[in-house]
């Protein structure tokens, strides 16, 4: 009686990981590399296949290295989540930034320029 317990415990145990497993979002994955321009109008960040309705979009735990050159005509500097960019030059600054995006919501990105923001405002949202 006691092994038959024992027995059923071990299988509901191993069940129980499978199905905790199971739902999982995220894995330890690849850094992805965006390369991002920046210009008098706004951060055109590239499309891919998780952008819906024009809006970026990134599964919880994607790690990205985005790589920011400034095509404007002023020195920008930009703000995603919590970081932001050194002052890139006009006319080909570069500046990196990596974010692991570990937290679903929705977060917002923005050029400065001689530290205010300036409009427009992007969305990524992270499922």
């Amino acid at each position: 009686m006691k092994r038959t317990a024992l027995a059923l415990g071990v299988i509901a145990l191993a069940a129980g990981g499978v199905a905790g497993s199971s739902t999982a979002t995220t894995k330890p994955g690849v850094i992805y590399v965006l390369k991002v321009p920046v210009d008098d109008k706004g951060i055109h960040i590239p499309k891919d296949q998780f952008t819906r309705n024009g809006v970026t979009r990134y599964p919880r735990g994607a790690e990205i290295r985005y790589e920011f050159t400034n095509k404007g005509t002023k020195p920008y500097a930009v703000t995603m989540w919590a970081s932001e960019t050194v002052v890139m030059k006009p006319k080909g600054g570069r500046a990196t930034v990596f974010i692991n995006w570990q937290y679903r919501g929705d977060y917002h990105y923005w050029r400065s320029l001689h530290g205010k923001r300036i409009a427009p405002v992007g969305t990524v949202i992270i499922f």
